[in-house]
């Protein structure tokens, strides 16, 4: 008997081994459990309490609440865990994952074993996503509290964003899958798949998913941090959405629409200096380059596939966009740089802006020079340039160093360019 107990209490303690790591998580802050998880009964480790000092998930996490990482802790997840946000039935209570300013993330997984954050009922909303806050500059002057969190409602966590710091350092988000998030606190008041506010540019994103979430799949309230290898599917809203004085770099993203769930206004990419349209400093102007924004075959309830407007500038370049009614809806006269994209639109191919000779207006979709536009987006053929223009010489004569120069515009290389990104282990769905 005594035996019997010894093994069960070395199994049970060999899998809170196994879960956190070297954790310092307080057992009344967790406990695990039994819990059914898309039909499975399986193990899973309940979080009820903030991450207060440094912490490491590992296995099945199940979020009870909006559970904030905060004193400046360090939160490591590593590769192949699962995180579920329960479904509380009140969106002001959705289930969240937050990084607060001063504490990070460490989210690395691979691309054989991404980390996966999801909805527990597997339903799109079911929660409330990802949310990185940090402490690199905004352009409005007043303390912003971080859009989808009623201000006050998490007692002792500070919940705004932006600061002075313009490499501020997050953490890193790698391989990392986001699902079925967002959450509709009231008009315009959403949560997103990401949402990052006043990220700093030491924090590293790349090849991370945000797969069928309410409202945006990444949303970014001002900060300058840099993103590569971004997929955004499925989303209700925008995939990617740029307001309160975000200046980062992008390059090589992908996005695709589900014509059936859609809000009012859903954009490939939306951009604003703010709601005012004000001349608010630094004024919104993300750097994008070879982004794939893929709409419908019809484009039923779809806006554009890029509305750049309220006073915001911007930089487009070397990007494909089609199946949207309006390629490049422009309502903005400030500063901007479009150049060397191929753009097809059912109706209108450029709005409010001029597009010089080196962007290309394709009569049709074939005429992309796509393998197959409308075929599966991961799949490792489809999206690859098979001839001009979509093979063509990149124009990098307004960026930087940062970007990595290509020889064809789009997310996806041709076969010849290389390995495609989608199609390196099984990071997306």
């Amino acid at each position: 008997m005594k035996t019997n107990l010894m093994k069960s209490f070395l199994k049970g303690a060999t899998v809170l081994v196994a879960v956190f790591g070297i954790s310092s998580v307080m057992s009344s802050c967790s406990n695990e459990e039994e819990v059914a998880i898309d039909g499975k009964t399986r193990a899973a480790t309940i979080i009820t309490e903030n991450v207060t000092s440094n912490t490491t998930w590992s296995g099945e996490i199940e979020l009870a609440k909006k559970i904030a990482v905060t004193n400046g802790a360090t939160l490591t997840i590593q590769a192949g865990t699962k995180i579920y946000g329960q479904a509380t039935g009140n969106p002001n209570d959705a289930t969240a994952l937050i990084i607060t300013k001063g504490a990070k993330i460490n989210a690395i997984g691979t691309a054989t074993n991404p980390i996966v954050m999801s909805a527990k009922n597997g339903q799109v909303g079911g929660w409330g996503g990802l949310v990185v806050l940090g402490n690199a500059p905004i352009n409005q002057t007043a303390t912003q509290y971080i859009e989808g969190i009623v201000e006050g409602s998490l007692p002792g966590v500070d919940t705004s964003y932006g600061g002075n710091d313009s490499n501020d350092n997050s953490g890193t988000l790698r391989y990392v899958r986001v699902e079925y998030a967002g959450a509709t606190i009231g008009e315009n008041n959403e949560l997103n798949s990401f949402t990052f506010g006043g990220v700093g540019a030491g924090t590293t994103i790349d090849h991370c998913q945000a797969y069928f979430g309410d409202d945006d799949g990444f949303e970014f309230f001002g900060g300058c941090v840099n993103a590569t290898y971004l997929v955004a599917t499925g989303t209700t809203d925008d995939s990617f959405d740029f307001d309160f004085g975000y200046t980062g770099k992008i390059q090589f993203a992908v996005s695709t629409v589900a014509s059936s769930r859609l809000t009012s206004d859903p954009n490939g990419i939306e951009c604003d200096n703010d709601k005012a349209g004000s001349s608010a400093t630094p004024y919104t102007h993300p750097v994008l380059s070879n982004f794939t924004l893929i709409g419908s075959t019809t484009g039923t309830s779809l806006k554009s596939a890029a509305n750049f407007r309220r006073n915001c500038q911007f930089t487009l370049v070397n990007s494909i966009l089609y199946g949207f009614p309006t390629g490049i809806l422009c309502q903005t006269t400030n500063s901007n740089v479009f150049k060397n994209n191929v753009v097809n639109a059912i109706n209108t191919t450029y709005s409010g802006i001029t597009a010089d000779a080196t962007n290309t207006t394709a009569a049709t979709v074939a005429a992309i020079g796509l393998t197959n536009a409308w075929g599966t987006y991961k799949n490792q053929t489809n999206l690859r340039p098979n001839a001009t223009p979509a093979i063509d010489s990149a124009d990098f004569s307004t960026l930087d160093s940062w970007f990595a120069s290509t020889d064809y515009v789009g997310a996806i290389a041709p076969t010849s360019a290389g390995a495609n990104w989608l199609m390196v282990g099984t990071w997306v769905r």
